[in-house]
């Protein structure tokens, strides 16, 4: 049976863009994805997602040791894919090293070495999109800004969190609130 891994490690913004590859994936066989522990908040209620698992590259999983714990823990989960959405040469190498056999990312990434498909980088594309067709592939025609909307479901934390923040707003008639996360 099919299982895919999803590998995204770089920045919270990068991740949220992901999500559209996610529910694509999860449409076909389970889903889990290898992210930061800084993200991994953003994907925990995540329907698509089966697994989220924390890899803490500049922290206890920093070095080599650390790098071999993860590939053995993925090696574990017996992966058929995996969709290198952040393109580095570490991701691709724990992939490859975790042995899972289809390994899909973009043409100009530092890791396509350790890649079995390469998927053409489309630069006029919004980065959601180019990240959804390394499950669809690029032959196929346009995305529907449905499938490629970015989706986050913020648990019952998540929403109290955003209720004891906007019971200090000023009331004063403004429509917008701005956020500047980071």
């Amino acid at each position: 049976m099919a299982s895919f891994i999803v590998i995204q490690t770089s920045f919270l913004g990068d991740v949220v863009l992901t999500t559209p590859l996610l529910a694509e994936l999860a449409t076909r066989a389970p889903v889990d994805i290898v992210t930061t522990p800084a993200a991994a908040p953003l994907l925990a209620n995540h329907p698509a997602i089966r697994e989220v698992i924390v890899y803490d590259k500049r922290g206890r999983d920093s070095g080599p040791l650390g790098f071999w714990r993860t590939v053995r823990r993925l090696r574990a989960g017996g992966y058929t894919d995996a969709y290198l959405a952040q393109g580095s040469s570490r991701s691709g190498l724990l992939a490859a090293l975790a042995g899972v056999p289809r390994r899909v990312g973009f043409d100009t990434s530092a890791g396509r070495l350790w890649y079995t498909q390469r998927r053409r980088h489309i630069r006029d594309q919004h980065h959601a999109e180019r990240l959804w067709r390394l499950a669809v592939g690029n032959d196929v025609a346009s995305a529907s800004s449905e499938a490629t909307r970015p989706r986050l479901y913020p648990g019952d934390v998540e929403r109290a969190a955003v209720d004891a923040l906007l019971r200090d707003v000023p009331r004063d008639g403004a429509r917008l609130l701005t956020l500047a996360p980071g």
